[in-house]
Order: C-alpha cells, then structure tokens, then sequence
C-alpha cells in the first residue's frame, strides 16, 4: 500500500495587492484634500486648517465656542461630554469663551472661599486681618484655577506623615466642599528647606503627606480614583523666606489645586 503524496499547500502570490490598495486608497485621499485646499479661498483654508487641527489634537468639549468654526458650532449631541470611552462631567457654561471661563473659575473660587469661612469661622483660622502664618486654610489663585492651602503644621507633627486626627474636622468640610464641584483635583506636598530629623528626608514626606491626603479623600468621602492625583515637591516651591521660622511655616503646606480645562488669562499664582 503506497502512501498517499500529500498536496502542496497553495501560496497567495497577490498579497501584496490588499497593502498596494489600501495605499492607493489613502494616496486618493490625500490628493482629494490637496485639490480641495487648492480651489478654496484664504478664509476657506484658514477654518479647514483650523477644523483639522481641533479635530485630531483637542477634544471638543474643551475647544471654546470663539475658537470653534464651521459645523463644529453645533456640537456632537450625545457625545459632546464623553472623551474616549469616559464620560466627563459638563462645564458650568456650554463652551464658554477665555473670557468667560475667567469669570466662571473666580465665581467658583470665591463660592469655596465663602463657604470654607462660613463652616470653619469659629475657630477664626481664615480671617484676612490674621497674619500669613496663622491662616490654616487659605484660597489662593493659580495660574491655571485655584488652590486651597493647608499649614501642614495644623494636619501633620513634626516629620510625620500621617495625617492628624484632631484635624479631620477641617478636612472632612474642605473635602465635602470640593466633592461638590466636581472637578479633577491635584494635590501637592511641601516642605521647608531644614533636612529632616525623621526617618523619611523632605521629598518622601512631602510626596507621603500629599499620598495620604488622597487616600483619605477617596476612603472617607468616596472621591473617585480618577479624578485625584499626589506629587511631592520637597523644598523646591517655597512660597515665603526660608530664612525664618514664620516663613518655613509658610512653606510646611499642603495644596489642593483646582485646575481648570485649560490656562486662563487671569493673575499668576
């Protein structure tokens, strides 16, 4: 009995024409755009130069209404809040100018600041007659929104890391506040220049402090995940003189920024 021969296996030798089409393909769309471009006048050229460009680089929510040419003025119906697969909440004001987007961000950050002194004005801690030092919880403008600053001298001991009980109270209302707002919210630690006489030098207690305040935001007031970030930056931003125990107070903070979708021209930080 002979063994059956087996049957060559048959070898595609036009492969190369699906690559050669799909190259095609896009070749005749480029030439199609070019002689679009060619035939169109300046004005033309300018909103379609301007269509691609917001199209393929910024998301169209984040895109303001005096920048947004063409149909794009209409919007994208259901889609107009979502970015990639993630719905995003909307904006106080349907794509609001640059100038309106500086009055929306000091409305919000006079509402926080109004509403920290209203719960907290017992103890008298953010007061604008007391002294720098003594302002626990302060509202200061950023260049790209706004951040509440926190003396880690009220929420921390000395070199420690985790956050003080006595202290919850504060946080606990300045965390129900911003939950409210709905934005994303990055916090920073930071410390003076004197080395530490801890275990930990500056940039780990300044990173584990800004950490902890995170966890504490997402176990106890249920923020999500994804709407938080930490980082820590030692003694490189202070924001008063080194050279005096008021001023290392000053620079011992935690700051929770509230930034907006885009820069703003408004005062820097």
């Amino acid at each position: 009995m002979g063994i059956k021969a087996k049957c060559p296996e048959f070898e595609n030798h036009e492969r190369w024409l699906v690559s050669y089409a799909d190259m095609v393909t896009l070749l005749f769309a480029v030439f199609v755009v070019l002689y679009a471009l060619s035939i169109a006048g300046k004005k033309d050229e300018k909103k379609l130069a301007g269509s691609m460009q917001e199209s393929f680089s910024t998301p169209l929510p984040d895109i303001p209404i005096d920048r947004r040419v063409g149909p794009q003025e209409q919007g994208l119906g259901i889609f107009e809040h979502f970015r990639g697969q993630t719905a995003r909440p909307s904006l106080i004001q349907k794509y609001p100018s640059s100038s309106q987007r500086v009055k929306i961000i000091d409305d919000e950050m006079n509402q926080i600041r109004a509403k920290i002194e209203e719960r907290l004005y017992g103890p008298e801690k953010f007061r604008a007659d007391k002294p720098g030092q003594e302002r626990v919880i302060q509202v200061v403008r950023t260049a790209k929104g706004f951040k509440v600053q926190l003396l880690a001298r009220h929420f921390f001991g000395p070199g420690e890391t985790q956050i003080r009980r006595g202290a919850f109270k504060e946080l606990d209302e300045v965390a129900a506040i911003l939950k409210d707002m709905g934005r994303n919210i990055r916090i920073e630690g930071h410390t003076d220049s004197l080395p530490s006489a801890g275990n930990y030098g500056n940039w780990e207690i300044s990173a584990l402090r800004a950490t902890n305040v995170v966890k504490y935001l997402i176990r106890r007031h249920n923020f999500p995940a994804t709407t938080l970030s930490a980082g820590g930056y030692a003694d490189l931003h202070p924001i008063a003189s080194n050279g005096s125990e008021s001023g290392r107070q000053l620079n011992r903070r935690i700051e929770i920024h509230v930034d907006y979708d885009t820069d703003f021209s408004g005062n820097p930080e």
